[in-house]
């Protein structure tokens, strides 16, 4: 028999995908982006989907969730993200693990797991994170052994380097210790050393798919700055062919390049002066020493959906709803399905 999950700020069901590929079972997903739950209802016809935010679904009667031995949630991380404006006092999002934390009450799971940006446990010397541990060890209804760990899905085979703070709770009647999932890979330089895989290659995780996929990736038409603003050209948006991907974010306008675009160089410095930098595109093509059947980008383009989705580990039948920006945003913001397998195949450990 499968063991039951419920999923809180399910988005566009990474955590489910890897939960099910772990042997279990989800019943009942919520988020409150309609887009997102209509992805969820697609792919996993058999769960109860609903689009509501959790205050209000908490409040909706004295207990609205279904039984379930491990209870999941990535609540919305905007407020912690490098990429954000880390402003948590001003921002509504910051307490919405309070919410969770009232389903944690309600639902009094054997398990949870609870997802957010790495920034969370550094942000203003980790006191939103201390905030959230506190809760979670001193102030819910049942006793729960908390423990928490920042992890880089590269680590575990994800061709992409992404680090995120995993918080997970053990009911106290529940027996034996969580243990994180052991590393499985690392750098090429450092894999035979020691005895580990070496990072995954998003440029072969990404090489099926269509060099000019019309319509998935964000272009600038008719703009006098071009395809790519000042700002995107801030940076090194480029990763080598052979490497993890930089983190895949929500924004479309900012995912970073398919690694057969040309290499990028560092046209002029000013970081003493508000972090300013400027890149350009250059002619070399490196990634015709990994991918010579691949052909070049010129121009350079950014990832198309599906390329992101796939160095998300999503798998191939993935097909979120919405428009461009939808897409780029449920997928963005996903738990990588690969990386949440291996924690929840832990998880299964104490069940």
């Amino acid at each position: 028999m499968k063991r039951r999950v419920v999923s809180l700020f399910s988005g566009a069901g990474g955590m489910d995908f890897g939960s099910h590929a772990a042997g279990f079972n989800t019943v009942m997903a919520l988020d409150n982006f309609a887009a997102s739950t209509e992805t969820f209802k697609q792919h996993f016809p058999e769960t109860d989907v609903i689009t509501q935010d959790i205050y209000t679904f908490n409040s909706s009667k004295k207990n609205p969730y279904p039984s379930a031995e491990v209870l999941t949630g990535g609540y919305p991380c905007q407020s912690f993200s490098m990429g954000g404006l880390r402003d948590p006092a001003n921002d509504d999002r910051s307490n919405l693990f309070l919410g969770f934390a009232d389903a944690v009450n309600k639902i009094k799971p054997r398990v949870f797991i609870a997802e957010n940006v790495s920034g969370l446990a550094k942000l203003q010397n980790g006191e939103w994170f201390k905030k959230q541990l506190h809760v979670y060890t001193h102030e819910l209804g049942v006793k729960y052994r908390v423990y928490w760990k920042t992890l880089n899905a590269a680590d575990y085979g994800v061709p992409q380097m992404r680090k995120r703070v995993i918080i997970v709770g053990v009911r106290s009647d529940v027996d034996g210790d969580f243990e994180f999932p052991e590393q499985t890979h690392t750098k090429s330089e450092w894999a035979k050393k020691k005895k580990l895989l070496p990072y995954t290659s998003h440029g072969e995780a990404i090489k099926h798919l269509p060099p000019h996929p019309s319509g998935e990736y964000y272009e600038r038409p008719h703009d006098p700055e071009g395809n790519f603003s000042w700002y995107f050209m801030s940076r090194n948006r480029r990763h080598r062919w052979d490497k993890p991907a930089f983190t895949v974010v929500a924004n479309f306008r900012h995912v970073t390049l398919h690694p057969a675009s040309p290499v990028m160089e560092l046209e002029w410095s000013n970081l003493a002066d508000g972090w300013k930098q400027k890149w350009r595109f250059t002619d070399e093509y490196d990634h015709l020493e990994f991918g010579a059947a691949f052909p070049r980008l010129d121009p350079p383009r950014r990832l198309s959906w599906r390329e992101a989705a796939a160095i998300q580990t999503f798998p191939a039948h993935f097909n979120p709803t919405g428009d461009l920006a939808k897409k780029f945003e449920q997928i963005g913001n996903a738990v990588p399905p690969l990386l949440m397998q291996k924690i929840m195949e832990q998880v299964k450990i104490l069940l």
